[in-house]
């Protein structure tokens, strides 16, 4: 009989536990999904201060994990809790965790980031090897866990814990590297011969995303439109993939279809389906409501959620707030970011009082009530590697209206009106002309309630399930499995139910 196919996830984020952006929805998505194969899943997360982490059933391991980092061996209690079908490994260490924010906050990233991740890479090692978990393949995600393929072929190569431990790297954004001064590399404990162009150096500085692309077996993103961006416009980080030495993958995230269901979702006002879209009618009357908006229920509704940065396009919606107001519709944008556009959004909030609401706050309720009560959602990114909380609007019946960029290509069709086809409106020209052409063939299909329901139909069929990605994500761990063992693949692992 075959074992049980191990795995251990190494990542910064898992909603709701700990989130900045999709990267949490992705890795608890795949997560769940997971755990439903035949596979033992083990997730490693830093022990945050926040209340979702707070309120788990957990057990202290150990207090005392050694973990070095520089010179020095830091103490670190290890919790676990058991979540059903996977245990969370959750790694408590205060100088490091105890902090408001992931990475840091609007006024910029924490100083100390590099030693705060080193620490974690490190600890995960550390942890594994202690309880002697040996798993067959380590998946790990963005930058802030992309040293531990380094470790594992250099301090770690001879623990019999990792002999076959083969690693995937989930990079969801190439735009975030973790570029820190060279002197970092001291914190590591690796020589510093280790820092030269052909390793870890990279424009001068030690870069953590480079470590990972070099000694991971297999790298992964996450559209294939994303992938075809970055060999073209990432040209410095695509010269490290080629067919004949390393390839660079790609599968689309999916979503959770239960905890991303209109009809049962416990966090929204009313629940609502393809078969009765009263709910949603309420659920945005609760929005109206709560926003303090004066608009009635017949007004366009227009969102933008999520995370506030030049990438996501902020700067196009924060040109073309003058013209939107100007339409009569309401806008309402919930989220945090970087600190000017915080101000922006705050400072046009008394110009348009009534018609345009803020709220510097992110979490499960409030994300799942916008997504909900929305008529619309905005996203004109600069770039979008997968797009997650477009999926989410389409199985919300709310109309997203997107720049042609990574996987918003892949996840949203043109609305044609010939043919009713299509689940939104798209824009390719990164510009503030392109974008509001856009909104505005939006607004005029609102204003034709049958069409407007047919496209909310085609956005409810929608498809984008997890359930999809796993298969591909067993045969991608069984590549890198065979990578490690130099071609020879001891037992094939399949993703069965």
């Amino acid at each position: 009989m075959k074992r049980k196919f191990r795995l251990a996830i190494i990542t910064p984020e898992l909603a709701p536990y700990a989130r900045s952006g999709e990267l949490a929805e992705a890795t608890a998505g795949l997560t769940k999904y997971l755990a439903r194969t035949e596979t033992e899943v083990n997730v490693f997360l830093p022990y945050y201060r926040k209340p979702e982490i707070e309120s788990l059933n957990k057990e202290l391991l150990t207090k005392e994990l050694l973990v070095p980092v520089g010179n020095k061996k830091i103490k670190t209690a290890i919790f676990r809790a058991d979540l059903g079908k996977y245990n969370l490994y959750l790694i408590d260490q205060p100088k490091y965790f105890h902090r408001e924010h992931i990475y840091g906050s609007a006024q910029g990233d924490y100083p100390d980031n590099d030693e705060r991740f080193i620490f974690f890479n490190r600890a995960a090692l550390e942890l594994l090897n202690h309880f002697k978990l040996k798993p067959d393949l380590i998946h790990c995600h963005n930058w802030a866990a992309s040293l531990m393929p380094l470790f594992i072929k250099s301090i770690y190569q001879k623990k019999a814990t990792f002999k076959k431990a083969a690693v995937v790297l989930t990079i969801h954004n190439f735009s975030y590297q973790g570029e820190f001064p060279a002197e970092s590399l001291r914190l590591t404990g690796l020589d510093w011969n280790y820092l030269n162009s052909h390793q870890l150096a990279f424009k001068g500085k030690f870069n953590f995303l480079k470590a990972g692309l070099l000694f991971a077996e297999v790298i992964n993103t996450v559209s294939q439109s994303y992938k075809n961006e970055v060999l073209q416009y990432h040209q410095e980080l695509s010269s490290f993939f080629s067919r004949k030495n390393k390839q660079l993958y790609s599968i689309r995230n999916g979503i959770d279809e239960e905890e991303w269901n209109p009809a049962t979702d416990p966090l929204i006002p009313a629940n609502f389906s393809a078969e009765d879209l009263e709910g949603k009618k309420a659920c945005k009357r609760q929005l109206i409501k709560e926003f303090q908006l004066a608009i009635n229920e017949h007004t366009p509704l227009i969102a933008v959620v999520g995370y506030l940065t030049k990438l996501k396009g902020v700067d196009l919606i924060l040109e073309n707030i003058g013209s939107l107001m100007a339409t009569g519709s309401a806008l309402l944008v919930v989220g945090r970011g970087e600190e000017a556009y915080e101000q922006a959004f705050q400072n046009l909030q008394n110009n348009y009082r009534g018609k345009l609401a803020i709220r510097l706050d992110f979490n499960s309720a409030l994300y799942h009530q916008v997504i909900a009560g929305a008529d619309m959602l905005l996203m004109p990114s600069l770039e979008e590697p997968c797009g997650l909380t477009v999926m989410h609007a389409l199985r919300y019946g709310t109309i997203p209206v997107v720049r042609a960029t990574g996987g918003l290509k892949e996840s949203v069709k043109p609305y044609n009106t010939e043919n009713a086809q299509g689940t939104g409106f798209i824009f390719e020209e990164y510009s503030r002309q392109a974008f509001l052409e856009a909104i505005n063939q939006s607004l005029i299909l609102y204003q034709q309630p049958a069409a407007w329901h047919h496209l909310q139909m085609n956005c409810l069929k929608q498809n984008n399930s997890w359930s999809r990605a796993i298969k591909k994500y067993m045969v991608l761990y069984n590549k890198a499995i065979k990578i490690k063992l130099g071609g020879k693949i001891e037992q094939e692992y399949h993703s069965g139910h």
